[in-house]
């Protein structure tokens, strides 16, 4: 085995890879108290914005319309300022509650509107709810039509505060397994797009489900049995590229502080102080909250993988090509690089003990990362597509000595254990 140095980085893509969603630590997660959690299913945890009133899922109660075996509803609880405590949650100032299945799904920024979802097995879902608050209640559901949403299975949506975007959970025509993320945008005269799916980057062919989307809409949150990790669903966590709702970096996973063996989905954040998540590690769902923090910056000057050596790649791959280069400007691959590297991939895909790690090399002359960034994009898409998933590979920018942008400019790939 060797080391490879990658000599200096010039950053670990803070606007592009997993590195910028890794700049997370949390806490130790604490289950809420019975004012929150009961003997039924708690799912589904929103805070309002002002921190205040906490909104969530109840499934498999008695008090619920329409008795326990009904759909979910709407409860909520307000937080006390003085005694420091939760107080006991509520479904009775919602009217919009039925026996169908009632889950907010969103909350405007301030706080006197609700984005809900209605669902049931015996109806066809036409789109989204919702519900303005008069006095101390909620009134009645106003539909908002949404084309082409799949509720035949699980269906789940986040609007954000602005209703400018959701994100979709659901299995589609086109999903690559069981469901999968969709972005749904609205336009100019108000209407929402048809959704879009978000593509092997973070769909699988297992399920990701529970998207939550930041407040300052850079980080998108959800869950997922597909990218391997702690249990049944991990929650997983990618950042959003180039200012597009359909171009996401490689899903993280939150870690052990986060995740358990058992089930968890449903992550959402307060600022980036506080979350909020359900998991069943207890026996039954219940809420879960989690202090975030933010490390002391470091910064990264080597790369200490010990990375494998000519002789062993050769053994696994032949003499495959493992460096690409590009056109000046370019991120465009020739059909030639594109078999090569899918013949790569499908030679490393069996070996779930070596991972991948990807450099693009950056004149220092050049200003931009955008180019080296859908570089490294357009490759790992590639390799995932030979079967090598995303949790598996790692990527950066290296500055190299070059002074003139138009001089070579290439991606090589390593493997390490």
């Amino acid at each position: 085995m060797v080391k490879y140095s990658t000599g200096i980085f010039l950053m670990m893509l803070a606007s592009f890879a997993w590195g910028q969603s890794q700049n997370l630590e949390f806490g130790d997660a604490k289950k809420l108290s019975a004012n929150i959690n009961s003997t039924a299913e708690e799912l589904m945890p929103l805070l309002s914005r002002d921190g205040y009133t906490l909104f969530f899922a109840r499934s498999l109660s008695p008090s619920n319309t329409g008795g326990q075996y009904a759909g979910s509803d709407v409860w909520a609880s307000r937080y006390d300022a003085t005694s420091l405590e939760w107080g006991k949650a509520d479904n009775s100032k919602f009217t919009m509650n039925t026996a169908d299945n009632d889950v907010v799904i969103g909350i405007n920024n301030t706080g006197d509107i609700l984005y809900l979802l209605n669902t049931a097995a015996s109806k066809r879902t036409k789109g989204i709810y919702v519900a303005k608050k008069t006095g101390n209640n909620w009134g009645s559901t106003e539909l908002i039509p949404v084309e082409d949403i799949n509720s035949q299975q699980f269906l789940g949506i986040f609007v954000s505060p602005d209703q400018d975007v959701m994100f979709i959970s659901m299995k589609g025509d086109d999903s690559l397994g069981e469901e999968d993320l969709y972005v749904s945008t609205k336009n100019s005269a108000g209407a929402w797009s048809k959704p879009k799916n978000l593509g092997p980057n973070i769909n699988t062919t297992g399920f990701e489900i529970a998207p939550y989307l930041s407040q300052d809409k850079r980080k998108l949150y959800f869950s997922s049995n597909g990218h391997g990790g702690s249990g049944d669903a991990d929650i997983l966590v990618c950042d959003r590229l180039y200012d597009s709702w359909e171009t996401w970096s490689v899903p993280h996973n939150l870690g052990e502080k986060v995740n358990s063996r058992n089930f968890d989905a449903y992550f959402s954040t307060y600022g980036d102080s506080v979350a909020f998540f359900s998991s069943n590690r207890g026996g039954n769902a219940d809420i879960y909250s989690v202090k975030m923090m933010k490390p002391a910056v470091q910064e990264l000057v080597t790369d200490t993988r010990n990375y494998l050596t000519e002789a062993e790649i050769n053994a696994k791959a032949g003499k495959a090509i493992r460096t690409y280069t590009f056109e000046p400007n370019s991120a465009l691959l020739s059909e030639k690089q594109v078999q090569q590297l899918m013949q790569l991939a499908a030679a490393f895909a069996p070996y779930n003990n070596i991972k991948v790690h990807l450099v693009a090399h950056k004149p220092a002359a050049a200003a931009s990362l955008e180019i080296y960034q859908k570089r490294l994009l357009v490759i790992l898409n590639q390799l995932k597509r030979g079967g090598i998933v995303g949790s598996r590979i790692t990527f950066g920018v290296e500055r190299s000595n070059a002074t003139s942008i138009s001089a070579d400019e290439q991606v090589d790939i390593l493997f390490y254990k």
